[in-house]
């Protein structure tokens, strides 16, 4: 920085009467030309004239800040110089510094900042936060605790998450509605009820093909069932029942809305053959028949009619006949019989023989109209033959 300096006083007179010589005056002069303005003053204060005082200092300032530039400029060019001539240490590169690794290299070494160490904490104070920290954390921990064991005792044993409304979606029985209204799922907590054992109970229904159940907050259960559907009727010494597709005794007819339109099958078998898949129970709701007779008596009520003119008959299932020697196809363990109201029986075979039954109600509607050309009093005709079938005659 500069310093601010007062330079002296001077003085000049000028004389408006005499012209002033407009020759530059040498700076070296300059103070000899004060001096002798001074005299003149001193000489002329007596006299009343008007003169005009001017003060010249020294130095011009624009020779002054040109000198400070100079020297400024002159400061900058020797530090520029002294840091191009530094030499910039050098060290090998790390996995650390780079995160990459590498056989050889150089980087720039790195100035560590200085460790200040300050100044240690006395043991007794840090002891004592050390407590009170330890005691709030104990604090906060029974807090929580203790909330939690509230909250639970809550959601357990209070009665906001007990089921109260029960909904039943898809069932059209009165009788499977009041099943399932008795499984006891109202008034249960909705957090401990069980959901799997529920639906499987729901699931084993006779009338219900497929279950679910699903939980609505707070305090409701929603049920959705898939009910059976009866194809036929299916007649034991025990009574008749109503069939799905898939073979399973749905309930007893007398309890199955919407059947009467639906045609039935006589079962004919004794014993335990007339106990459906197992051979150790009667049919009974929840029993299992053969899918495959079940769709086989279904096809022989649509096409028997169609092929053969035959409307009035009676479907049974009966016990397996013994087929004659050298002869296949037979299977399962029964034959369906049609019983027509004219007198004679049709022996059909069962629902796995390899002659297909579009095959077999060809040759009974051959049969029967050879019968009605040659006045023919026909008894049984045995289609179970194949391509040969056989009848026989009333005596």
């Amino acid at each position: 920085m500069t310093e601010k300096r007062r330079f002296r006083e001077q003085i000049a007179i000028h004389d408006y009467k005499r012209s002033r010589p407009t020759a530059e005056v040498h700076p070296g002069s300059r103070r000899r030309t004060a001096i002798e303005n001074e005299r003149r003053i001193a000489a002329t204060a007596g006299s009343g004239s008007t003169r005009r005082v001017v003060t010249v200092p020294d130095a011009m300032p624009q020779v002054a800040w040109n000198e400070y530039a100079e020297r400024r400029n002159r400061l900058y060019a020797e530090r520029s110089r002294s840091q191009a001539n530094t030499y910039t240490k050098m060290t090998p590169r790390t996995f650390a510094q780079t995160g990459v690794r590498a056989p050889g290299g150089q980087m720039r070494a790195i100035k560590r900042l200085p460790q200040y160490q300050s100044a240690a904490v006395p043991a007794r104070s840090g002891q004592r936060n050390t407590r009170r920290g330890f005691w709030w954390k104990l604090i906060g921990f029974f807090t929580l605790l203790a909330l939690i064991i509230v909250g639970t005792s809550f959601a357990l044993t209070g009665s906001f998450f007990r089921i109260e409304h029960l909904s039943i979606v898809g069932a059209h029985n009165p009788l499977l509605v009041h099943n399932i209204q008795q499984l006891g799922i109202q008034g249960q907590n909705i957090f401990l009820v069980d959901v799997a054992s529920l639906t499987n109970r729901i699931d084993a229904l006779p009338v219900v093909a497929s279950a679910d159940m699903e939980k609505q907050w707070p305090n409701q259960m929603v049920v959705t069932v898939t009910e059976r559907i009866p194809v036929m009727l299916w007649q034991t010494s025990q009574g008749t029942y109503s069939v799905d597709i898939e073979g399973a005794v749905i309930a007893p007819a007398s309890e199955t809305a919407g059947v009467t339109h639906l045609r039935t099958v006589v079962d004919g078998r004794k014993g335990d053959n007339a106990s459906g898949r197992t051979g150790k129970t009667g049919i009974r709701p929840g029993a299992r028949l053969n899918a495959a007779d079940i769709a086989f008596a279904m096809q022989v009520f649509a096409r028997l009619p169609e092929m053969t003119g035959v409307t009035n008959f009676t479907l049974r299932y009966d016990d397996t006949m013994p087929a004659p020697t050298g002869t296949t196809g037979m299977g399962g363990n029964g034959v369906f019989e049609v019983v027509s109201q004219a007198g004679w029986v049709a022996y059909l075979g069962g629902s796995n023989d390899t002659n297909p039954l579009d095959n077999r109600l060809i040759e009974l509607q051959q049969i029967l109209a050879l019968a009605q050309q040659q006045q023919l009093n026909i008894a049984t005709i045995d289609l179970r033959y194949g391509l040969r079938p056989v009848y026989t005659l009333k005596s």
